[in-house]
């Protein structure tokens, strides 16, 4: 079974990933890997998760063409979205950025899955 999972590097991800593969699941994580907090420390999550099992990809959920390509090459069964973009929205300007990362891309995936699932 396949399973993606996005927002691999975050604190949740990571352990959720962690714990898919100690089951024996193929995970694709994708992350942005943006610079919301420490990119060194998300590297880090990643870097224990070496299996082969596991498949990392440097992916915007937001990013709608890139997430269809990956439907389109990938048997992916389940999905595990973890994905947002960490912080709080104040005002500055950054709202879209917000919706686009944590209800777009929450959408791009579950109508992809739903398509895959037909």
């Amino acid at each position: 079974m396949t399973t993606l999972v996005t927002g691999a590097a975050g604190f949740i991800g990571s352990f959720v990933c962690q714990r898919l593969l100690q089951q024996n699941h193929h995970v694709i994580g994708i992350d942005n890997l943006n610079d919301s907090y420490d990119v060194q420390l998300k590297q880090d999550r990643l870097a224990r998760l070496v299996s082969p099992n596991f498949t990392f990809i440097k992916l915007d959920v937001s990013n709608q063409s890139a997430t269809a390509s990956l439907f389109e090459q990938s048997s992916i069964e389940k999905v595990v979205h973890l994905a947002a973009e960490a912080g709080l929205v104040n005002g500055d300007g950054q709202t879209e950025r917000f919706i686009n990362s944590n209800v777009v891309g929450f959408q791009s995936h579950r109508r992809k899955l739903s398509a895959t699932s037909d």
